[in-house]
């Protein structure tokens, strides 16, 4: 009987170690594309979570002086904003005077 107890024991530790081992891989690979985006697999950009990964939201507004901001960081309290949510790669910059027509 001590025999049998001592086998469930050695068990649920091989299974516990593996656990952690499944789960610390899981979250690194979960934090090495949180860190590259643009290293998300196809077929995982496709989800929800994948796209999520793959864009930004960037906030433009315009100042007092008629000037337009535009970054990826909310304006300060009480300035009128407009939000977008972007792709990484989409260029949201307007052209240079010198090339719009």
């Amino acid at each position: 009987m001590i025999h049998n107890m001592q086998h469930r024991s050695s068990r649920w530790k091989g299974r516990l170690i593996w656990l952690i081992v499944i789960l610390a891989g899981l979250g690194g690979g979960a934090f090495y594309f949180h860190q590259h985006p643009d290293q998300v697999p196809e077929w995982a950009a496709k989800s929800g979570m994948g796209r999520d990964l793959q864009s930004t939201t960037v906030y433009k507004w315009q100042d007092a002086s008629g000037k337009w901001h535009i970054s990826d960081e909310k304006p300060a309290e009480g300035i009128d904003y407009q939000q977008g949510q972007y792709a990484r790669d989409t260029n949201v910059l307007p052209l240079p005077p010198k090339l719009q027509r």
